[in-house]
């Protein structure tokens, strides 16, 4: 089991249901135990069958982990156990600066039409790298045609 988390991992959830719909009652399901921030559910081939339920709070997510471990959800009994990570939603509920999607360090977006500077400094290096190398003597005297 993995450290104790605001968001809730579901597995083994019967995957034949509509996505929206699953959303909805994961949402019914879990709301009496505290606030929800997100219930993500995709139907992607490798997220099938698996949820993400983020609560507010660990109290709440603790709560709802005890009262639903292999209950059966749609004639399946669900696998529930804390997230690896801390989802987005969280991660802004902490820092209404954050935006998603931006790497690990969590930058701020750049200016429109500019680019984010690299993080190591090697912008420069990179740039050199590019220009091709200028011929040397041997190779300008191979190219005479005489």
């Amino acid at each position: 089991m993995t450290n104790p988390n605001p968001t809730l991992y579901i597995k083994n959830l019967n995957d034949r249901i509509n996505k929206d719909e699953l959303r909805a009652q994961l949402y019914a399901l879990f709301l009496p135990h505290g606030p929800i921030l997100d219930v993500v559910a995709l139907k992607t081939a490798k997220m099938r069958g698996q949820a993400f339920v983020v609560f507010q709070d660990m109290i709440a997510a603790t709560a709802a982990l005890r009262a639903w471990q292999g209950e059966m959800f749609y004639d399946k009994p669900m696998h529930i156990e804390y997230a690896k990570s801390k989802s987005w939603a969280t991660l802004k509920a902490e820092d209404p600066n954050f935006v998603p999607g931006i790497g690990r360090t969590n930058l701020p977006a750049p200016p429109r039409g500019e680019k984010r500077p690299r993080e190591d400094g090697t912008e420069g290096d990179r740039a050199a790298k590019k220009v091709a190398p200028e011929p040397t003597e041997e190779e300008m005297d191979l190219e005479d045609d005489s």
